[in-house]
């Protein structure tokens, strides 16, 4: 995987299949600190000590559809490339927390990626009924609330063309601003 966006989906997707309801991604860059962080929390099933102690293994996985689970072990590897490390909370019936670290200007910390259409992917999946993102970089914050677009929506389908084009726009364009003191 070449971008962070790219291992906030494969972790998304973990999420829904543990029937995870809600997702809360949280990315923090602190140039202060030379430091990335990337949040990935959850309500679904949670995983056992045991579960948490293997997930990590790129051979491992409690998927029937294949025998390897590489999203997790990829992120942990591309954290301790750039310096970093990850960590996993979780509790059975509470959900799950993963957390990845980078330094911030390690040549090897992946780039942030088209997050706009990650979170327009994850939007529009039926199992999901709200995901928040909040993007912190030093003192400035961008949050986008799923459950509050679609309480302004009121019906509307975010797959109507011309929402979907103005919430990625949005979504990118807050970002880019957020980014701009970096």
């Amino acid at each position: 995987m070449n971008d962070l966006s790219l291992y906030i989906l494969d972790i998304a997707q973990n999420s829904i299949a543990a029937k995870a309801s809600i997702i809360e991604i949280i990315i923090e860059e602190n140039a202060s600190k030379n430091l990335l962080s990337l949040t990935i929390k959850d309500n679904g099933i949670g995983m056992t000590k045991e579960i948490i102690s293997k997930v990590t293994d790129p051979f491992f996985t409690t998927r029937n559809t294949r025998t390897v689970g590489l999203g997790i072990p990829f992120l942990k590897m591309a954290s301790n490339l750039a310096e970093g490390e990850l960590t996993i909370d979780s509790t059975l019936g509470l959900g799950t927390s993963i957390e990845a670290t980078f330094k911030l200007n390690h040549i090897n910390t992946p780039p942030l990626g088209a997050i706009e259409e990650t979170l327009f992917l994850l939007m529009i999946h039926p199992e999901l009924k709200d995901l928040k993102y909040n993007h912190v970089v030093d003192d400035s914050t961008f949050t986008f609330n799923l459950g509050t677009i679609n309480s302004i929506l009121d019906g509307v389908p975010l797959t109507e063309p011309s929402i979907m084009t103005y919430l990625k726009s949005y979504i990118k364009d807050n970002i880019i601003n957020l980014r701009r003191t970096l």
